[in-house]
């Protein structure tokens, strides 16, 4: 049996680079309701809302535990795509557990 990952309404945003990840240094830590984390549509709304001003790049959101919760890009102050699937391991991230199944 899995375990399902336990939701947490503070994560440490990751920023990666070339050749390594560190943490963002202008927003250590990204807040969201677990009201938002229903469908793809109403979370990409609530980080939009929080991102304004970060540079271009892949971003990260880490649990307390070192999970990654999600990994996404970001463009002109936009979330533009989520990955589902992560590139070192493989497995699916988190976040798609909280979705609303229809």
């Amino acid at each position: 049996m899995v375990s399902r990952t336990k939701f947490e309404d503070q994560m440490s945003v990751i920023r990666v680079r070339k050749g390594y990840a560190a943490p963002h240094l202008k927003q250590k830590y990204l807040y969201i309701d677990k009201k938002d984390v229903k469908t793809e549509r109403t979370f990409k709304k609530s980080i939009n809302e929080q991102i304004r001003n970060w540079p271009d790049g892949i971003y990260f959101l880490r649990l307390s535990t070192g999970k990654v919760f999600i990994r996404f890009e970001v463009k002109e102050n936009k979330v533009t795509q989520f990955y589902r699937v992560s590139p070192a391991t493989g497995m699916k991230y988190p976040l798609y557990e909280f979705f609303i199944k229809r």
